[in-house]
């Protein structure tokens, strides 16, 4: 009895320090990954994970019979929008040689969406899903304005549709500091 409790002691102590040690390659792995990916400027200590903000214009809730505008709506953004402050604009259509289907359109509508000039966007999302007037590249899409400094979402007649994307802001700090009282 006595060699067998000490063999499971040895099996325990084992396994223990097999699982600290797979626990410190993991959190390894982890960190290498993170700081490989930013600049060497960048340490664990300025990191910053992404937090992401939701940006739709209404184009569907007006009555007009011309897309003339549509309606910021920025839910849970951390810095409120005020959709009287970003008014779309017409503007002409950019002209690509490989995109046939925009030569059929002068002009587009494009609204700001308030995402500040350091963030990207993800994916564009139409409301309907099912609207075959609406292409993406071709009749709706986003675009960043250097000089004005923010992006903007665009859409050219016959679509009209709510689009949504997501503005990513990397501002949520990897480390909180305690608060010391």
């Amino acid at each position: 009895m006595h060699l067998s409790a000490s063999t499971s002691l040895i099996t325990e102590n084992n396994l223990n320090s097999d699982m600290l040690f797979k626990l410190s390659v993991t959190w390894y792995f982890i960190s290498i990954v993170t700081v490989s990916g930013q600049s060497k400027k960048e340490t664990l200590e300025s990191f910053k994970w992404p937090r992401w903000e939701e940006r739709t214009i209404d184009c569907t809730t007006t009555e007009r019979r011309e897309l003339t505008q549509c309606t910021l709506i920025a839910r849970n953004a951390k810095i409120p929008r005020d959709p009287a402050k970003y008014k779309c604009r017409r503007e002409p259509m950019p002209v690509d040689s490989g995109n046939i289907l925009t030569r059929n359109f002068t002009t587009r509508l494009a609204c700001p969406i308030g995402c500040e000039p350091d963030a990207r966007l993800s994916v564009l999302v139409k409301s309907p899903q099912n609207n075959p007037l609406c292409q993406k590249y071709y009749t709706y899409g986003k675009y960043r304005d250097q000089k004005e400094g923010d992006w903007y979402l665009w859409l050219t007649e016959p679509c009209r549709a709510n689009l949504t994307t997501w503005c990513r802001f990397k501002d949520i700090p990897l480390f909180i500091p305690k608060v010391r009282n």
